[in-house]
């Protein structure tokens, strides 16, 4: 059935001339396009605008439940307004779909929306213009399945709870990322280590420090590799992440480093740190760490520096600058302790990531056939005895 007959297509609104966003919380919200992906609507960094802003574009704002599609840009991601966006502004690139009838369950429509067949739906009609654009009249006329409303609330419950697990584990993997950081600023940045009371401050170039600690540079412990050119047209198909400045942006068939790694920004994002549990292939636009220290003490120290760009045409790390750099090295003990807490508490990071990876591949195997009605969704488990 065409979306025209079950739901009304409204779009968002771009700021108007002059005016900015803020990251200081106000009561309006602002959804920006990449904040709607993979069926939820999450923003890293919440923007907002003020109460004269919001004067001027009050109508264009989203309620609870509503499903919004990005259509420019990364066209056809889907999300859902979660409770604490509920009177959040619309951004121009993205629309809100309203069901008409109570026989259209929203989180259904939402995982519809993100099926294989309603993807390519809108990657075609989007396609031919010199930017694509997914107007109001072709999201009209996407099709989805439209199945009895309470089969429909059966599938998209099962869906919804990969996606809660999913979630779940998300951030509980923030929560342990977050300890090992701070534990690595208890001990290596205000000196608070294990056993800190018994040790003397001796004066150095960089203060005073801990006795038995040494300062030297960062290019006498750690090596930045250049990573290797592989544009995109270049790369086979695999599941070997291809590292960025931004981070992965893209796969390929074989790495060009083993894993775990550290991947600096070279050009672009300069200076950005990403951790790579996995071999991976570094592009020419990072470079990537090699050292004797622990990887995750280096991790930690390496996104507390203060790298500069260089004065060439495209900006862009010096590597002789970075090498210059002052850097700390602990005791060996206390850096042989700091490594086995974060094996542990990291570890348990890797265990969650591959849960998710199983709940992932499990959700987007189910999410067709469900959408599809193939599947008798009777006779399915429910998420929690899969993982089980």
């Amino acid at each position: 059935m065409k979306l025209a007959k079950v739901v009304d297509v409204k779009g968002g609104k771009r700021l108007p001339s002059g005016a900015a966003f803020s990251t200081e919380p106000t009561s309006h919200p602002y959804i920006r396009g990449q904040d709607i992906r993979g069926g939820r609507i999450r923003a890293s960094e919440q923007f907002y605008i003020t109460d004269d802003v919001f004067e001027k574009i009050r109508r264009y704002t989203v309620q609870v439940g509503d499903v919004c599609i990005t259509i420019v840009g990364n066209i056809g991601d889907v999300g859902i307004t979660p409770p604490e966006l509920d009177g959040a502004n619309l951004t121009e690139n993205a629309v809100k779909l309203i069901p008409t009838t109570l026989n259209l369950d929203s989180r259904f429509l939402a995982y519809a929306l993100l099926s294989p067949d309603a993807q390519q739906q809108m990657k075609l009609s989007a396609a031919g213009a010199a930017q694509p654009k997914l107007g109001i009249y072709k999201v009209n006329d996407i099709e989805i399945p439209f199945l009895q409303v309470e089969r429909q609330r059966r599938i998209a419950a099962i869906l919804s709870a990969y996606d809660d697990l999913i979630e779940n584990n998300m951030r509980r993997i923030a929560i342990l990322e977050e300890m090992a950081r701070r534990i690595y600023e208890e001990w290596f940045v205000r000196f608070r280590f294990p056993g800190h009371e018994q040790t003397r401050m001796v004066e150095s170039e960089v203060g005073p420090v801990p006795e038995g600690w040494r300062v030297c540079r960062l290019g006498d412990e750690i090596e930045l590799a250049y990573g290797k050119a592989l544009k995109a047209e270049d790369r086979v198909e695999g599941d070997i992440p291809v590292y960025g400045s931004s981070g992965v942006v893209g796969l390929h068939s074989f790495s060009l480093v083993d894993g775990p790694g550290i991947i600096v920004g070279r050009k672009g994002n300069v200076g950005s740190v990403h951790w790579c549990d996995v071999p991976f292939f570094p592009i020419d636009t990072v470079f990537y760490v090699k050292s004797a220290l622990p990887l995750h003490f280096v991790f930690f120290n390496l996104q507390q520096q203060n790298f500069l760009n260089n004065d060439a045409a495209v900006p862009g790390l010096n590597r002789n600058q970075a090498y210059a750099l002052p850097l700390l090295v602990p005791s060996p003990d206390l850096l042989a302790r700091f490594a086995n807490t974060c094996a542990s508490l990291l570890g348990l990071t890797r265990v969650l990531s591959r849960k998710n990876h199983n709940l992932r591949t499990t959700r987007d195997l189910l999410l067709p056939r469900l959408i599809s009605g193939e599947l008798d969704v009777s006779d399915l488990p429910e998420p929690q005895a899969v993982v089980a």
